[in-house]
């Protein structure tokens, strides 16, 4: 009763689910009866032929889908299979089972239809491929119940289907709005329609009565789990749905045709050994299982394993960089609080955090003890696998000093490859034809490489030469020099977690764009270089119409909801030139550089424009409260000394638009006002 109850906290609750959705929660078709048999045949141990014989005969149609897919060519019987016994003779009882079930949720809740953007075949070929994979990787994994690891898959997605059907937004209108915006995310859906495909579909597994351990996957494929200390099976069952769903993705079978890749939770590689999972087989095998429903379906993959066994690893390597990249936010945030009390010390004037001033110094101070000609930083680039410099220190040649160093790493080079994976000083004399090719680059006969290294991870490398005085490089001054490169890295560190420190102060923590303060001294940057330089600069503060009936009528989230897709919709107006805030409540502002008036007036049209075109959308969700924008455009004048002049006059065309009867742009610029229609 105690998971139980944890699996409840993990959901929406009923308003929220009612909020999104057409029609009443209880209107809505529960899971068919035959579905719910099916699964208990799977957890009985006293089940028998005959009860399945007896549930699948009882509805015809999905007793002829069965016969029709084993009596198909994938499976290439002799002799034709003229009933529902005979089948499970030839073909197993699981097999006949799980066509079965695969048969009566597509005829009950997965229907044909759809458009171009969500099609319901697609998705569902998407699905049978999931559930596959999954069981074939529940049996190398050993995890006791291979067949419930089966169903989790074939419901992984199942709230997009019931988000596309009864939505007030459906799915295919979010796909629509997709085109034109970022990447395919569950956060994007949520900030959309209201709630995410997982959170829906969790909660209509939870009402469906089907297992706890199927509803936790279908909820948890996308999310990090680690912290709600799952049992065991089902820790590795979400593991498993996850890694599953991201291979049918690389693949190529998506569940909808959009070029997109999902993000692997840690917890997946912590609970699977990548390592131990031959994809080639498994993708063979995963072919196989699905070539007879395949047939049936009419579904086409592809079938070069070779090729997608190989693709398959780069894409879980790079899934994996994508990962660290993705979930830093939630340790950068942790690290930050520490930073804070630490910030006073951090930004005395004895130290710098500047990492390009760190790096100088601290080339420097390397040089001035061991009196290297040249010293460089390299950083690596996992993508071209090659080292690259980012500062220099040449005390030779003025004339000509080294600017630039690229070197491709190859397996060749040895000494390189010891430093980089050993994290260990190394000198470099030209063991290998290509290090020697490296060395007559330089027109050196050696090269000292120190590693960069914070917490054991390595950051970058050290180089050094003497190209002028041709002093040998020694082994143990390499060593020595290690101190001051662990100590660069950790001051690295430092200096990138108060640039992150910095960032975060000035983002609004809702909307992600700059917050009032950021935006006013941006603002006041942009003045004084219009003033300096004479260029254009121009001003448009923005605001929600009726905004508080949101918040009265639909609930704060609703209203968060708005604030988000307003300020996503403003990102994607914006050139990188320009700055975009939040002013404060539900008023933003935005900062053109070097815009006219005219040109700023015309901007402001195509974004109410676009807003109002988004509010027609989501008055499916939001009924009878359309959502339109009052904007108020001004633009520098030369009587204009401070920020306040600025947002003063844009705040008085602001207000002017609202008397114009709201939706509306007024322009103020001097003797100028204009008003759209």
């Amino acid at each position: 009763m105690e998971k139980f109850s944890q699996i409840e906290s993990l959901l929406p609750d009923k308003k929220d689910i009612s909020s999104i959705l057409s029609r009443n929660v209880k209107e809505l078709p529960s899971i068919p009866v035959v579905v719910i048999k099916l699964l208990k045949l799977t957890r009985d141990e006293n089940y028998s032929t005959g009860d399945l014989v007896k549930l699948v005969e009882t509805e015809p149609a999905i007793a002829a889908k069965v016969l029709r897919i084993a009596n198909s060519a994938a499976l290439g019987m002799r002799s034709r299979i003229a009933s529902v016994k005979h089948a499970i003779v030839i073909l197993g009882f699981a097999a006949i089972r799980n066509i079965a079930l695969e048969a009566s949720i597509y005829e009950h809740l997965v229907m044909p239809g759809g458009t171009s953007r969500f099609n319901r075949l697609f998705f569902w070929q998407h699905c049978l491929t999931v559930a596959n994979l999954s069981k074939i990787m529940a049996g190398e994994l050993h995890h006791p119940d291979p067949e419930e690891v089966y169903v989790a898959g074939l419901l992984h997605d199942i709230g997009k289907i019931i988000l596309d059907v009864y939505g007030r937004i459906t799915y295919r209108d979010f796909l629509g709005i997709q085109h034109k915006g970022h990447g395919l995310k569950v956060e994007e859906e949520a900030k959309f329609t209201g709630l995410s495909h997982d959170d829906v579909g969790a909660y209509f597994c939870h009402r469906w009565g089907l297992h706890e351990s199927i509803t936790l996957a279908v909820k948890l494929h996308h999310q990090k789990f680690s912290h709600l200390d799952l049992a065991e099976r089902d820790g590795l069952l979400v593991a498993i749905i996850s890694l599953a769903n991201f291979i049918a993705w690389a693949q190529g079978v998506g569940s909808v045709n959009m070029l997109h890749h999902p993000i692997l939770q840690p917890e997946v590689t912590e609970l699977i050994d990548l390592s131990s999972l031959n994809m080639q087989t498994l993708i063979s095998t995963m072919d196989n299982e699905v070539k007879c429903t395949g047939q049936f379906y009419n579904f086409t993959f592809p079938s070069n394993e070779q090729f997608r066994g190989n693709l398959l690893r780069a894409n879980i390597d790079l899934s994996r960089i994508n990962t660290e990249y993705y979930y830093q936010q939630d340790e950068l945030n942790k690290k930050i609080e520490a930073l804070i009390s630490l910030k006073k010390s951090l930004t005395s004037p004895h130290q710098s955090l500047q990492s390009e001033e760190i790096i100088y110094n601290t080339l420097q101070a390397i040089q001035q003890d061991f009196k290297f000609d040249r010293l460089y930083v390299l950083q690596i680039d996992h993508t071209t696998r090659s080292l690259f410099s980012t500062q220099i220190l040449d005390t030779t040649s003025p004339e000509q000093p080294l600017t630039e160093i690229d070197i491709h790493i190859t397996p060749f080079l040895e000494s390189f490859i010891q430093c980089l994976r050993y994290k260990s000083p190394a000198c470099v004399r030209g063991n290998t034809t290509d290090e020697l090719m490296v060395l007559q680059n330089l027109q050196v006969k050696e090269i000292g490489l120190i590693p960069i290294t914070n917490n054991n991870q390595l950051t970058g490398i050290i180089g050094v030469d003497n190209i002028s005085n041709g002093k040998n490089i020694e082994l143990h001054e390499l060593s020595a020099v290690t101190i001051v490169a662990n100590e660069l890295g950790m001051a690295l560190e430092n200096a990138k977690l108060f640039q992150a420190y910095k960032h975060k102060a000035s983002i609004d923590v809702l909307t992600g764009l700059l917050n009032r303060a950021s935006i006013e001294e941006l603002l006041s940057e942009s003045i004084r270089q219009a003033q300096n330089d004479q260029i254009d600069l121009s001003l448009g503060m923005v605001d929600i119409d009726f905004f508080k009936k949101f918040n009265d009528n639909f609930g704060h989230l609703a209203g968060d909801s708005i604030l988000k897709l307003l300020a996503s919709t403003m990102q994607k107006f914006s050139r990188p030139s320009d700055h975009i805030g939040r002013f404060g409540g539900e008023e933003f502002l935005f900062v053109l550089n070097n815009t006219n008036f005219p040109d700023a007036f015309s901007f402001g049209e195509r974004l109410r424009r676009e807003v109002e075109q988004l509010g027609l959308l989501l008055s499916k969700r939001f009924t009878n409260h359309p959502l339109t924008i009052s904007i108020g455009i001004t633009a520098y004048q030369l009587d204009m000394k401070t920020t306040s002049d600025l947002i003063g006059t844009a705040d008085k065309a602001l207000y002017m638009a609202k008397d114009a009867g709201r939706n509306k742009v007024v322009g103020l610029c001097g003797p100028t006002t204009r008003i759209s229609r």
